[in-house]
């Protein structure tokens, strides 16, 4: 059988197989199954397509995957806190607190601080587990937190904005933690273990779910007082809800934060807790540092983010797409601005600006800080989202300027870090020598009482304090940078005084470690003190200034 086409014979072929050419029509009949298209090597999983949309989502979307990669450069970045035995004396005074808790003391009765006590709860479980000696669970406690944090931050960003907003966002939060001077940075202290619930109080109330909302900004106060900031921006959520879901809202915003803080004042003791938590701080508010030594010292710290912010800049545009805020979250950029004005006023209490208060400034400064990268005028070839990108190499990209974009921000943070590798405590010699020598001069279980600014002798040494106060802060009212006309037996807490002179006399500690040479508040300046000194006790060492006395006959 032979057909024409085109003019040629083609033997053999059925007609119905042949193509329509020149005009013929081919007659009617079941056209043959089409041949199986060969697979494209650039298709396979995990690669996407053009022509399969999901396929081309980048698996960097996955909340698991991003926590992965936060949960890394948390604890790279935090990485050199473990080269150090502690950065600062706030972890002396928890590390000493958590001991006396350990041993049965009572919160705000046989150990007293102005601070909510979540944290010393938290140091107490760690040394619970490892014993007293060293602090690397809090430390691991510590990176677990910032990735906490992280990911909230994250996850909130994808509720506003959407999900390729997420992974910037808590990139950025990971690297602004690390800006600060490294002793603030690297601390195991309270901000660090407050951010997760200041960030997981906001997520909750831009999903409309305030009790939650509620119970993570309770555990954020039961950490740090600063950590209440979040209500102002949570209660704006509240009155801008719908009318009749409004009041419902606000009673369980209010439920969630005062039942925890009523439930944790009934356990310590109403008067206790109200006392150090709320009322103890009068005279130390009232005693701030210069103007000049104010701005000077925030001036450096807020210097320092804004590093990390220029150096992550140019990356950011290489992962954003254009975002818009969704319908009910509408009014989120006037939200996300009421929560950094209400940690900066969290910030600026006391007037002291040490650095670690400024953490509390991360999470809404990285948030506000990709919203207003990705509203910034873009290149034309920048139009298309990260998300259309297939595989993990094309969501980053492969020009030069992202691989400059990249080079910038990993310097960056790798330089902070590396500074911190370098740094060590102020005085770190210092304390370890004390403490050397108080052991060396008492025996494990005998009291010591310390008359300075450094508590961590007492935890260093692995000596109970002889006292409830466990700095001359409490006593003096001095503190770094404040105002040394307004340090005094008469600025003390309420009452200290007298509870120090009652306890001196119960049980007299072992040794005194006069730690006041060159300051505000020498021995010799407090009377009662210093005649129980000259009394009952000898000096038997003086080392790097500070002098140890030893009681007769212990």
């Amino acid at each position: 059988m032979a057909t024409v086409a085109n003019g040629r014979v083609a033997r053999g072929r059925p007609v119905a197989a042949l193509a329509v050419t020149a005009g013929t029509v081919a007659p009617p009949g079941p056209r043959p199954a089409p041949a199986p298209e060969r697979p494209s090597r650039r298709t396979g999983p995990g690669t996407g397509s053009r022509s399969d949309p999901r396929a081309s989502r980048p698996r960097l979307h996955h909340p698991v995957t991003q926590a992965a990669i936060l949960l890394a450069l948390s604890l790279a970045v935090r990485a050199p806190s473990f080269r150090r035995p502690f950065w600062s004396p706030d972890e002396g005074y928890l590390g000493t607190e958590a001991v006396a808790l350990h041993h049965g003391g009572r919160m705000y009765a046989d150990v007293v601080d102005r601070k909510p006590p979540l944290v010393p709860w938290l140091y107490e479980a760690c040394f619970a587990l490892t014993g007293p000696g060293t602090l690397w669970l809090v430390r691991v406690c510590a990176v677990l937190a910032l990735t906490v944090t992280a990911v909230f931050v994250a996850r909130l960003a994808a509720v506003a904005w959407g999900r390729s907003a997420a992974l910037p966002a808590g990139v950025l939060t990971v690297a602004l933690s690390a800006a600060l001077p490294p002793p603030d940075a690297m601390a195991a202290t309270f901000e660090i273990f407050m951010l997760p619930a200041t960030a997981a109080a906001m997520y909750y109330g831009a999903r409309h779910r305030f009790l939650a909302a509620g119970l993570a900004l309770a555990v954020a106060t039961l950490t740090k007082q600063v950590g209440l900031a979040p209500l102002l921006p949570l209660a704006v959520m509240v009155l801008t809800s719908p009318r009749r879901r409004r009041l419902r809202h606000g009673a369980a915003l209010a439920a969630g934060l005062l039942l925890p803080i009523a439930g944790c004042a009934l356990l310590l003791g109403v008067r206790p807790f109200v006392f150090w938590i709320f009322l103890s701080s009068g005279s130390y508010a009232d005693s701030p540092q210069s103007v000049a030594a104010m701005c000077g010292h925030a001036a450096g710290i807020l210097l320092r983010l804004a590093v990390v912010l220029a150096g992550c800049a140019p990356l950011l545009p290489r992962l954003l797409p254009r975002l818009r805020a969704r319908r009910q979250l509408s009014s989120f950029d006037g939200v996300l601005l009421l929560w950094l004005l209400a940690s900066a006023a969290g910030v600026s209490a006391g007037f002291r600006f040490y650095g670690h208060y400024f953490l509390q400034l991360v999470p809404p400064l990285a948030l506000l800080a990709v919203r207003a990268v990705s509203a910034a005028p873009r290149h034309p070839r920048s139009k298309r989202a990260p998300s259309q990108r297939g595989g993990v190499a094309a969501w980053f990209g492969r020009s030069r300027a992202t691989a400059f974009a990249v080079a910038c921000a990993v310097a960056v943070c790798a330089a902070f870090t590396a500074g911190a590798l370098r740094s060590q405590p102020p005085e770190l010699g210092k304390s370890l020598a004390v403490a050397s020598a108080v052991d060396g001069y008492s025996k494990p279980g005998q009291r010591v009482f310390l008359w300075g600014m450094h508590p961590e002798v007492y935890w260093l040494a692995g000596r109970p304090a002889g006292s409830r106060y466990l700095t001359a802060g409490l006593l003096t009212n001095f503190s770094g940078g404040a105002d040394v006309h307004r340090v005094g037996a008469r600025y003390a807490v309420p009452g200290a005084w007298a509870g120090l002179r009652r306890e001196l006399a119960a049980a007299p500690p072992c040794l005194v470690v006069d730690d006041s040479a060159g300051t505000p508040y020498p021995l010799a300046d407090y009377p009662p003190l210093a005649r129980l000194v000259d009394r009952d006790y000898l000096p038997v060492a003086v080392v790097q200034g500070a002098r140890i006395y030893r009681r007769a006959g212990c």
